[in-house]
């Protein structure tokens, strides 16, 4: 075996592998699961609902790089979880695989060995909600790490090393987010995710008003 063989045996066996399915039908499936899961579901904000639709569909007509994960940024009910939700479960339906989705605050408890996820964090897909909700410092065995900082970067080596995806929500702009990780973890985020913001009323006032 030369070493291009070898390179490409190894792509294979690491990549995800994408199922082909034309821009109609996964409009269709889109729709017909949020329509199934949210009571009143509505379309928050067409751009990036429709970025969304043809980021399943590996479309051409996405505008960012279809080898990176996502991050919704957007004020508090905005609908960025219901949006990533529904991702996961198109996920599942058209490319046979499903990610789970933790709070920050799940991963923080995870650290300090109060839950079971650490098996979740090394899987081609990841879903991250509220990123940025963590502590700044949480003591594992004595010694402060920064939570966030800890699972951006695990996830950013795996990504290196076999193209596994993150997807994260997060009600923090991205100056804040400069702030919380600093610089590194910042250029890494550029690197890991098509950054979408999510614009439009706050969702649950709309719905409660209704």
């Amino acid at each position: 075996m030369d070493l291009e063989q070898y390179i490409g045996k190894l792509e294979s066996a690491s990549a995800i592998n994408w199922r082909e399915n034309s821009l109609d039908s996964v409009k269709n499936i889109w729709v017909n699961i949020n329509q199934k899961t949210i009571t009143n579901w509505l379309v928050i904000d067409k751009n990036v609902n429709n970025q969304i639709i043809f980021y399943l569909a590996r479309s051409e007509r996405f505008t960012g790089d279809l080898n990176k994960g996502i991050l919704l940024i957007g004020n508090t009910g905005s609908g960025k979880t219901r949006m990533m939700k529904s991702l996961s479960l198109a996920m599942g339906y058209l490319h046979r695989f499903r990610f789970l989705i933790y709070s920050g605050n799940e991963i923080e408890k995870a650290f300090r060995n109060e839950t079971e996820i650490e098996s979740q964090l090394t899987q081609k897909m990841f879903g991250i909600d509220d990123l940025g909700e963590e502590h700044n410092k949480v003591k594992v065995y004595g010694t402060d790490i920064n939570v966030g900082v800890e699972v951006l970067s695990n996830r950013y080596n795996l990504m290196i090393k076999n193209g596994s995806l993150t997807f994260a929500t997060t009600n923090l702009t991205r100056a804040m987010l400069l702030k919380k990780y600093g610089a590194r973890i910042d250029s890494r985020i550029d690197e890991m995710f098509n950054v979408f913001t999510v614009t439009g009323d706050d969702l649950r006032k709309k719905i409660t008003h209704e």
